[in-house]
């Protein structure tokens, strides 16, 4: 598990290197290369863009992430613990593993054996093409996205006890998986629209499959 801690800070140039850990699991370092271990993670944070001193993460970089989530500020009760934790010392030097390696790639192959409908594959194919012809959308969701996607729903159905996905688990994480993924026009932009907002409406647009 890499943690890139406030990655929105680094400069263009060395966000982009993360792009080959990223995307083909392996690193080069003066004409070697190197495979990573599986399983391999890359968690990042970052600021809120308007902060002085960051930068935009490229389109590229931000697609190849598989979800965004917003923290916000956390509540009163977890930020006296962080006190409490942090006043007599570091949490991490008492933590433990919780799975190993090998566990979590069998956890892996687990999720890769849900099924998908075909009805579901349309349905988020439907989706990116509706995207793509959104108003206040610039660069709508890539085929790697409808990837991304299929892969984050199979999870969930599977964390449900569930060997097949339904439409409730594309709804539930349409937000998260997909509103870091397009690009706005720039007078929607300007008027205050949020990828969400559009994500939203992507999914409200599009039919759901019936049940069978």
């Amino acid at each position: 598990v890499v943690l890139a801690d406030e990655i929105n800070r680094a400069s263009p140039k060395t966000q982009s290197a993360l792009l080959e850990a990223m995307e083909e699991r392996q690193v080069s370092v003066d004409g070697r290369t190197w495979t990573l271990p599986s399983p391999f993670m890359v968690i990042a944070t970052q600021n809120p863009v308007e902060h002085e001193g960051t930068y935009r993460l490229p389109e590229s970089q931000l697609d190849r992430f598989l979800m965004r989530i917003s923290l916000g500020y956390p509540a009163r009760e977890a930020e006296l613990a962080m006190l409490d934790t942090h006043g007599t010392g570091s949490a991490m030097a008492r933590l433990s593993a919780a799975l190993s390696p090998i566990e979590v790639r069998s956890m892996i192959e687990t999720v890769k054996a849900v099924h998908l409908a075909p009805g579901l594959k349309h349905y988020l194919v439907d989706i990116a093409e509706a995207s793509r012809h959104h108003r206040a959308v610039a660069l709508g969701l890539s085929p790697r996205s409808t990837l991304q996607f299929a892969r984050a729903i199979r999870a969930r159905a599977a964390t449900h006890g569930r060997d097949y996905a339904i439409p409730d688990d594309v709804k539930a994480l349409g937000s998260a998986v997909l509103a870091h993924r397009v690009l706005l026009r720039r007078d929607a932009a300007l008027a205050k629209v949020s990828t969400e907002q559009v994500i939203a409406e992507v999914l409200a647009s599009v039919s759901v499959p019936p049940a069978r």
